[in-house]
């Protein structure tokens, strides 16, 4: 990509890229992109192995944002003769990545790139928490594997690190019931379109405890994005995959995105290309807006409120002083006596006050 197209201004000047030549200096970053051209087992998709660099093309034009977070793309990964060499070698690039604290972003590529990222996640040995956006459970019952049918892997891995699992924006009609009812005996997250289209904004507590955010295009309605063969009359909408991708970025705890299932070859005008590399732009502007504002008895940052959901019960709340979000006091699993705070909105606090309950709250609190 030539520098001669690009300015000063564009994100082609703020992004430094990696010279093989020189030894990588991991601290030196705070972020590290990656491209993953590989396409193999994106049934019908394959030609997504060729997104990485049309995303890069947009992204790099895009201008700028006044941010100090600094960022390296490592270019893209050279594809192994199968794909699970392919697997195996993006799992050695992004462990140690992940190790020393940095954030990982993925071009796929296809979806089911989610496998060996969440191996990397596994070397650090910590219950996860991993979210997609995407309008399919992927949660297929064939006995073969592909990037529409991973998520049992992932369940069924036998790191078994796995902890919590949400699916934002899943369609309903396009779904199995049957499949619904299973996740949502795991106490997995599923978030339905047409909810999450009524309040975007409700979703920022669903990501603000993940460790990775997977992005299918399927999610996106085809008007917006129609550079996936599976994609749909409805969808989300861009400005609301921006947001969401955005929110990702403001969370302390995130440290991997992957961008999937862009098929170049049916991209007409490049639009779905740009609304990635829009979305890529808004990742890294809420990286440059991430607080540590979690409630802290020593630094006394936070605001607390206390509701009475009943005669025998008081849900205790938390505002942040720094950015205004708020949590939820909840018990701990097994000892009554322990206490963690699980984030929630606004919204989640009125509610409560006038005695109605999230389903979010419901689920970990009653």
């Amino acid at each position: 990509m030539a520098s001669k197209e690009f300015s000063e201004e564009h994100m082609y000047s703020f992004v430094d890229f990696f010279e093989p030549s020189q030894p990588l200096e991991i601290d030196a970053y705070d972020a590290y992109i990656i491209g993953v051209p590989e396409g193999r087992l994106s049934q019908e998709n394959e030609a997504c192995a060729l997104a990485p660099d049309f995303i890069r093309k947009e992204f790099y034009n895009l201008y700028q944002g006044d941010w100090s977070t600094t960022l390296l793309d490592l270019g893209n990964l050279k594809i192994g003769k199968t794909v699970q060499d392919t697997y195996f070698a993006l799992q050695e690039i992004i462990a140690p990545l992940l190790d020393a604290g940095k954030v990982v972003i993925v071009l796929g590529g296809g979806h089911d790139l989610i496998v060996p990222i969440y191996k990397s996640h596994c070397t650090l040995s910590k219950p996860l928490n991993f979210a997609s956006a995407d309008a399919y459970f992927d949660f297929q019952d064939e006995d073969y594997f592909h990037s529409r049918a991973f998520l049992s892997k992932l369940i069924s891995s036998k790191e078994a690190l796995l902890q919590h699992y949400s699916i934002l924006g899943y369609q309903s009609y396009l779904n199995s019931p049957k499949q619904k009812d299973l996740l949502e005996s795991m106490n997995f997250e599923l978030l339905r379109l047409g909810d999450l289209k009524n309040a975007v904004e409700e979703v920022e507590p669903s990501v603000r405890d993940i460790d990775h955010l997977s992005v299918d295009l399927s999610v996106l309605r085809n008007a917006d994005a129609p550079a996936n063969v599976y994609s749909s009359p409805n969808g989300l909408s861009a400005e609301e995959l921006c947001a969401i991708v955005r929110y990702a970025g403001m969370s302390n705890r995130l440290q991997s995105l992957l961008l999937s299932e862009l098929n170049p070859e049916i991209d007409a005008l490049s639009v779905s290309s740009k609304l990635y590399a829009q979305a890529l732009w808004c990742f890294v502007e809420g990286l440059n807006q991430s607080r540590d504002d979690f409630p802290d008895n020593s630094l006394n940052n936070f605001q607390r409120f206390t509701v009475a959901a009943n005669a025998s019960t008081e849900l205790v709340f938390y505002k942040s002083l720094l950015s205004g979000r708020w949590w939820i006091e909840i018990p701990q699993v097994g000892n009554g006596l322990d206490r963690s705070l699980l984030p929630c909105s606004y919204s989640d606090y009125k509610s409560a006050c006038e005695g109605d309950f999230s389903n979010r709250l419901l689920k970990k609190i009653f």
